[in-house]
Parts: structure tokens; C-alpha cells; sequence
């Protein structure tokens, strides 16, 4: 179910629109300074179910995602292509030649881990998540 959820939020957070940090409950932004002491650059945006905040950390730009209870439901982070396991980039190469990968990004919630590929062709545009197994399943596919 928190992978549901995870996943949902992800998905709402690419339509919601920003807000002043004002807006975050007390217990959002005591958790996230608590969680993520060295970030910068913070923006955030809210919604009646989750807040996102957009940061930096070491120069990687990151997002996390509390719950309106302020418990990190999850972070998001965009990593390069390399950092996949070796499987899933045996895999991609394989199966999926004609795509250019445009973004990788990694995803943590407290009970999963999981990357996802983000890449097209002339005629599609695909996410991709990698399994546990170094699989590759269609998360979400899009013409063009």
C-alpha cells in the first residue's frame, strides 16, 4: 500500500502548484530539517494529503515527501545512468536499443527502493521501473 502511495504521490506532485513554506505544517518542516540538515535551495509545495520539498544536497537535486502526520513518505533523486544495477542496464541494452534515455531517477520509501528509467523513441515516450530482479516493467507509456 505505501508503494501505491508512494507512487500516487509522485504522480500528483508533477500537477500541484507551489506554496510558501508558511503553508507546511510545523511538523512537515521540524522532520524534514531533521532528515535533510545539509540541503538547500528548499521550494516547497502542498497539498491536502503530502507537501513536497525540492532541495539540494552535495549539488544533487533531490525531492522528499511527508505526509500531512510530517513522517517521510519517500525521497526522489535523479541519478546517472551508471548507477543502475548491472542487469538492468544489460537488460535496457538489449531490449531497448532504439530508446534514448533522457533521466534515471531513484526512489526510497521506507520499504522499497527502486529506480526508474525515463526514455523515447520517435514514436514513444516510456518510464520503465527495475525490479528487485534487475526486471524491467512498463510503469507508464506514452505516444508521441
Amino acid at each position: 500500500m505505501k508503494k501505491f502511495f508512494f507512487a500516487a504521490i509522485i504522480a500528483i506532485s508533477t500537477i500541484t502548484s507551489a506554496f510558501a513554506a508558511e503553508t507546511v505544517n510545523r511538523s512537515v518542516l521540524h522532520n524534514f530539517n531533521a532528515d535533510f540538515n545539509n540541503a538547500t535551495n528548499i521550494t516547497w509545495s502542498a497539498k491536502e494529503q503530502f507537501a513536497k520539498a525540492t532541495f539540494t544536497v552535495n549539488n544533487v537535486k533531490m525531492e522528499a515527501y511527508y505526509n500531512v502526520q510530517g513522517e517521510l513518505v519517500g525521497s526522489a533523486k535523479a541519478v546517472s545512468l551508471d548507477e543502475l544495477p548491472v542487469g538492468a542496464k544489460r537488460t535496457f541494452a538489449k531490449k531497448f536499443s532504439g530508446y534514448t534515455v533522457k533521466e534515471v531517477i531513484k526512489m526510497e520509501s521506507a520499504d522499497d527502493s527502486a529506480f526508474y528509467i525515463s526514455a523515447e523513441n520517435d514514436t514513444q515516450s516510456v518510464i520503465f521501473k527495475v525490479s528487485d530482479s534487475d526486471q524491467l516493467t512498463t510503469f507508464k507509456r506514452t505516444r508521441k
